[in-house]
């Protein structure tokens, strides 16, 4: 592929809306867990609640991920279906050999 074909090919892949939309995964913060037993004993309480909110934001920060990993099949889906249209589109016009990407780079 020529190198500007290949770097518009890029931008377009940055600029495409679906790429705009996709989910950003923020994962929760995980709780700090005192090694000593002196704050251990002073911080316990706060450390419980800390625990109680990970599992709470960890649920959501798996739901996102989940739905991200449906998005991204969901575009593969769609990019395949472009792919197979531009080849049978290129081999009708008889330009298959030559917008074939090349076997040796150099």
């Amino acid at each position: 592929m020529k190198p500007e074909l290949a770097a518009a090919a890029i931008l377009l892949l940055f600029i495409h809306p679906a790429f705009a939309q996709a989910s950003i995964c923020i994962p929760p913060e995980e709780p700090f867990v005192p090694a000593d037993d002196a704050a251990f004993g002073e911080y316990a309480d706060l450390v419980a609640e800390d625990f109680e909110r990970y599992f709470s934001e960890v649920r959501p920060y798996i739901a996102c991920l989940d739905a991200a990993r449906q998005d991204a099949f969901a575009r593969a889906r769609e990019v395949s279906a472009q792919h197979e249209a531009f080849w049978k589109r290129a081999d009708e016009m008889g330009l298959t050999e030559e917008v074939a990407p090349d076997a040796d780079p150099e």
